[in-house]
């Protein structure tokens, strides 16, 4: 009797499940179909699939425990008729006021970190995006790691340790789309994210100020303590802090870089302990003293120099704010920096540049001194994407209540724009005023606040130079100043 096509390809098929059926029920044997089939539900519920074990990265940075709960004379206005002498910051303290045997250069950044699964080990963070989407396309994920409870992610798409989550130990639960390149989020911090927020996230800058920090108004604080070159007592961060009883959210400090000498940041690096337990905001200001050598694009020794000295704070999870050739519009015309405008221009570009790939998460922070419209505009860098932040120095002859305002809110609106932050990098009193001057002034800067909503730090000059700046680290200032931030 004849078979029928049909029929052979019905005993064929049967032959073919039977098969399987055998293989399936062997110890060890999986089929072809039941791998398949169980990578494609890993894949699409747990995001991971079973392939060659790695062996685990040791994180690039390990959280730092030492984060934690330790308890100028400028032209007053902008039409510059008036005029003071000007705070000399083109000399480093005197030798012995420093201490520089207790530091070494950072050891080298971790090399591109291999790709690895969702679930790798290497940076500890909990992603909790509630609305990224609802295809399965994921493609190019690389060292998110730990991540845990993402659902209905789509088409993330080349994400490269898109928060720094080794160095940072951040924890990130919200909502929105996309998280971009946020290579900077601040030490040991947890941030809560919706749809709005989410450019000011990405650009990890506002994330950098401890939630725990001192403020007033919803503006952070901050010191530039005494560097006791001038005869005042040096002071640290702790210091204050301890005296008024909170902790600055922002800690400013000097550092000349002398032309045709190699910058070792070693005014900085002499205060990097203070600076990492405080838990703030480092804003160093790098002055570029006796030229621009080593800061053009055909030579950008300096610059590199620089921007590895910034790399040691960076390798220790502290943010940084870098205040390059600060009031250069001011210090041109003194003498302390030389050249013109386009000298600083190039530097900027240079320095900006070397940051941006040896030190990425260093913030470039734009301050002139308090001038003119067209002064500004002078100085302002040719690519202003390179500017992070700006702000103005300003330190008035006298008070009428709207100087702060008056002097600020014009630049405020038209450079604090495009995701660009406004800080002021310091500031104090331009005459020999007393305690009652002080708090009238910084009350003025604080209130100030409501009308500049880009506005988010600022830190006070807490010299003894050829006046009395200081508005705290003194028994009668401390009590002051106490009862000045509390209210």
């Amino acid at each position: 009797m004849s078979i029928s096509m049909l029929q052979v390809s019905k005993i064929f098929l049967l032959a073919f499940i039977l098969c399987e059926v055998l293989l399936a029920s062997a110890p060890g044997l999986p089929s072809g179909v039941h791998r398949a089939r169980s990578n494609i539900r890993a894949t699409r519920h747990n995001l991971r699939v079973r392939g060659p074990r790695r062996r685990p990265r040791p994180t690039v940075c390990p959280p730092v425990e030492d984060y934690g709960d330790d308890n100028d004379g400028d032209t007053g206005y902008a039409n510059g008729s008036e005029t003071e002498e000007k705070r000399d910051l083109s000399e480093p303290p005197d030798e012995d006021s420093w201490n520089e045997d207790s530091y070494a250069d950072s050891p080298d950044e971790d090399p591109s970190l291999e790709d690895s699964s969702v679930n790798a080990t290497s940076a500890n963070d909990t992603l909790t995006p509630s609305s990224f989407g609802n295809s399965s396309s994921i493609g190019n994920i690389s060292t998110i790691g730990n991540v845990s409870g993402i659902g209905n992610i789509s088409s993330i798409g080349n994400i490269s340790q898109p928060i720094n989550g080794s160095q940072f130990n951040t924890s990130l639960i919200g909502t929105g789309g996309v998280l971009n390149n946020a290579s900077s989020i601040g030490a040991n911090q947890t941030q809560g994210l919706n749809s709005t927020d989410l450019k000011t996230f990405a650009s990890g800058l506002v994330a950098e100020l401890p939630e725990n920090g001192m403020k007033k108004s919803e503006l952070f604080l901050g010191f530039l303590p005494d560097d006791g070159s001038s005869g005042g007592t040096r002071q640290t961060i702790a210091q204050l802090n301890s005296a008024i009883g909170s902790k600055a959210a922002v800690y400013g400090w000097y550092a000349q870089a002398h032309s045709g000498v190699p910058f070792d940041g070693s005014q900085l690096l002499s205060v990097i302990d203070d600076v990492k337990a405080c838990n703030c905001v480092f804003q160093p200001a790098v002055m570029p003293i006796g030229g621009w050598k080593g800061l053009t694009s055909g030579d950008n020794s300096q610059a590199i120099a620089i921007a590895k000295v910034m790399k040691n704070f960076t390798d220790e999870g502290i943010p940084v704010w870098l205040r390059f050739a600060h009031e250069v519009n001011y210090y041109q015309n003194d003498g302390t920096y030389q050249g013109t405008a386009s000298d600083f221009k190039a530097g900027w570009a240079a320095v900006a540049d070397a940051v941006k790939k040896i030190a990425p998460s260093v913030k470039m922070w734009w301050t002139p001194n308090v001038s003119s419209p067209e002064d500004y505009a002078k100085y302002e860098p040719d690519d202003m994407s390179t500017v992070d932040l700006v702000g103005i120095d300003f330190y008035p002859k006298k008070l009428s209540g709207t100087d702060f305002l008056d002097a600020m809110k014009g630049f405020h609106d038209k450079y604090a724009v495009d995701g660009r932050k406004f800080a002021i990098g310091e500031t104090g009193l331009g005459w020999s005023g007393n305690l009652d001057d002080k708090v009238k002034w910084f009350n003025e800067i604080c209130e100030a606040k409501a009308s500049l909503p880009e506005f988010v730090s600022m830190a006070w000059f807490n010299f003894d130079k050829e006046y009395d700046y200081k508005i705290a680290g003194e028994p009668t200032l401390d009590q002051k100043f106490t009862s000045l931030i509390a209210t």
